[in-house]
């Protein structure tokens, strides 16, 4: 029965990391990991990362040593998972997602979601999908960095999201600046993609920016046992998901002005191709008059028996279409 259990919690269980004194974390296997956290007498300043594969189904082995919040379970229902860092309980809970976004929209983005449930002593987390911003926490651990604190973890997450965020902007911002330049070259862009792209960076920021309220309040108030030094590397992610918040909705206030433009550009030209057509249906309104009334071929009609009656016509439909010509070109120049 042990060794059923044993393994049913190496089955589950992607990654255990155990930090010491130093910060340097050191890969255990499930075995280990469940005996550390047996064990009472480790030192305050030891923790241990558990990373699992399926949040929904993480077996009671673990879980009669790691307490999880009720909030934890529920937002697991919750399909808009829209980032978060806040209190919970005597801990932090978050939620982190990671995307995959191809500027040219020929596929849709690829979201991936990491639940966590901090506290003093561990940190669990769990996906559905792989994240590329927990790969790169991994080598980070691997290169030797040092992370004194569960805490400590999550903000590398965030930084790691926020130059997620960073890139899509840039390459959005890259993006906007080439329409421009079309623009400013005469050129008519189709504004489908501009319109494609407002609306990814507006699902973007409702999925990966953390909710800012949430965030100034653990600043203001974070956990007791917080170190100040990742206190203010905490303010320091907020600040910068802050930058990104206000470069989002300058780009997009950017890209609706871009947007108006080409609208513009597109009602002006066909508002001129309409004017050239009806233009084209007066002056040719003349001839198509004098030709119906001359088609009629019946009794009294003038020029019937003149051997130039044709050429009168000609000549009569021809002055009155060049006097329509005129009239028009007059109203362009005014």
């Amino acid at each position: 029965m042990n060794q059923l259990v044993k393994s049913d919690a190496q089955s589950e269980l992607i990654h255990a990391y155990l930090f010491k004194n130093d910060g340097i974390g050191q890969k255990i296997d499930a075995e280990s990991a469940l005996k550390w956290l047996k064990n009472s007498n480790a030192t305050p300043s030891e923790f241990i990362w558990l990373h699992f594969s399926n949040p929904h189904n993480i077996s009671k082995d673990w879980l009669q040593y790691i307490e999880l919040p009720m909030i934890f379970k529920e937002v697991l229902h919750d399909e808009r998972r829209s980032s978060r860092l806040a209190h919970s309980h005597q801990g932090l809970f978050a939620v982190i997602n990671d995307v995959t976004y191809d500027l040219t929209r020929k596929t849709q983005p690829q979201i991936a979601t990491l639940w966590l449930s901090i506290r003093q002593r561990w940190l669990l987390s769990a996906w559905t999908n792989p994240l590329r911003s927990v790969e790169h926490l991994l080598s980070l651990i691997s290169a030797k960095q040092p992370f004194h604190n569960p805490l400590a973890l999550v903000i590398q997450l965030l930084t790691i999201q926020a130059d997620v965020l960073f890139d899509i902007l840039r390459n959005a911002a890259g993006k906007a600046n080439s329409i421009e330049n079309m623009l400013l070259d005469n050129h008519l862009p189709k504004r489908a993609d501009l319109g494609g792209i407002r609306r990814d960076l507006v699902r973007l920021q409702r999925l990966l920016v953390p909710e800012p309220a949430a965030l100034f309040r653990l600043v203001n108030r974070p956990p007791i046992w917080v170190k100040e030094e990742d206190a203010d590397h905490l303010h320091l992610a907020t600040e910068n998901f802050s930058v990104v918040l206000r470069d989002m909705a300058g780009l997009q206030e950017r890209i609706k002005l871009l947007e108006d433009e080409i609208a513009a550009r597109v009602g002006e030209r066909t508002n001129r191709i309409l004017f050239i057509l009806t233009s084209v249906t007066v002056m040719a309104l003349p001839i198509t008059i004098m030709a119906a009334m001359f088609g009629m071929n019946v009794g009294g009609l003038p020029f019937k028996d003149n051997n130039y009656g044709f050429w009168a016509v000609l000549l009569i439909s021809s002055l009155v279409t060049v006097f329509a010509a005129w009239l028009i070109v007059r109203l362009l120049a005014d």
